[in-house]
């Protein structure tokens, strides 16, 4: 996989007379959805709402959940809204109401804004959820579709490479995808019988008032939501073995999300491998912590550890443990981070089983 060998997103992006063309990191023309989907439905469904509901169906499928697993009450979605443009119509029904609509389920629905960090807030929801007894089982997660008025949008952020964390930084490679993780409690899920693939040790979601409605958190802000996530499981800084940072490429993503590490972690930021997901997936957008935490999930269960794609020469300053070549590593406990235009900060703490 891409990931591992740590190959660089690509992507290129220019006008041209019908408004824009674009490239990135797609969907394989061979894709084809989930066979659960039924069939009267797909043909009706819009891009993003297939790529929801295909990975619903994969998470559940993958924690052996299915027709009749529980009581459909005690089920909850916690869905991440898609990134969409300024001034560009919102989701008519969000995702995470087809996903409840379709598998019957009966208790909470929420969905939750926050850009790039909207699938990431939603994870935390689901945490709670999942801790005040609201629920039993929550799907979470987000799916992101591109739309041209989005490109538009974000063209003065786009580059041909993702080069997270690098000094040629130059924007990030947008990309479409969808990633769902099921939230249970702990009684529920050893009640069935099922394989805990990791514990969320902590959880924390931080709002910065002062951020600019088109700007990301600063350093500041993003050290302060990591300490909020340690403080959030009672765990200190050396008890982290990774670090799955939302750098995409884009410098004051690079920065924040980096120099705030560096602010929380001080110098035992040598020891803590850093990595991040958008140098070789691409920038998921709205499902791009959710994925980040699957690539944490992976990195705990086969004790390795993936490189940033494209990293040749750090920020000035940056000095933290990165990962430059796929390598072993026991993980027992991994932080993913996430940063959202306008000011949302958000992230998890997962501990080994």
């Amino acid at each position: 996989m891409a990931a591992r060998r740590g190959e660089p997103a690509r992507g290129t992006f220019s006008p041209d007379e019908g408004g824009t063309a674009f490239a990135a990191i797609g969907l394989p023309e061979e894709y084809r959805p989930h066979e659960g989907i039924p069939r009267n439905v797909v043909h009706f469904l819009d891009r993003g709402s297939v790529l929801a509901l295909d990975a619903a169906f994969r998470a559940l499928e993958s924690a052996g959940l299915g027709p009749g697993a529980g009581d459909a009450r005690r089920f909850a979605v916690a869905d991440g809204l898609a990134y969409r443009a300024p001034g560009q119509p919102a989701l008519f029904v969000p995702y995470g109401y087809l996903i409840a609509r379709t598998f019957g389920v009966r208790g909470p629905v929420v969905a939750v804004g926050g850009c790039e960090a909207s699938g990431m807030a939603a994870l935390v929801a689901a945490a709670r959820l999942v801790a005040r007894g609201d629920a039993d089982v929550v799907i979470a997660g987000a799916a992101q579709a591109l739309q041209r008025p989005l490109l538009e949008h974000l063209s003065g952020q786009l580059g041909e490479r993702a080069l997270p964390f690098d000094r040629q930084h130059a924007g990030m490679v947008p990309a479409e995808g969808a990633a769902y993780v099921i939230v249970e409690s702990e009684e529920h899920a050893r009640s069935r019988g099922a394989r805990i693939r990791a514990r969320i040790a902590g959880a924390a979601e931080i709002f910065d008032p002062t951020t600019e409605p088109t700007a990301l958190p600063g350093a500041t802000e993003a050290g302060r939501a990591m300490q909020a996530i340690l403080g959030d499981g009672g765990y200190l800084q050396n008890q982290v073995d990774l670090h799955v940072s939302c750098a995409d490429g884009r410098p004051a993503m690079d920065v924040a999300d980096g120099f705030g590490a560096l602010r929380t972690f001080g110098r035992h930021a040598y020891y803590a491998d850093v990595t991040a997901a958008a140098g070789s997936l691409g920038q998921l957008l709205a499902a791009s912590g959710p994925a980040a935490v699957v690539l944490a999930l992976e990195a705990m269960e086969r004790s390795e550890v993936w490189p940033i794609g494209g990293l040749s020469e750090p920020i000035e300053g940056l000095e933290l443990a990165f990962v430059r070549a796929a390598k072993s590593a026991k993980v027992d406990c991994a932080m993913v981070t996430s940063l959202g235009t306008g000011g949302i900060a958000a992230g998890l703490l997962l501990t080994r089983e």
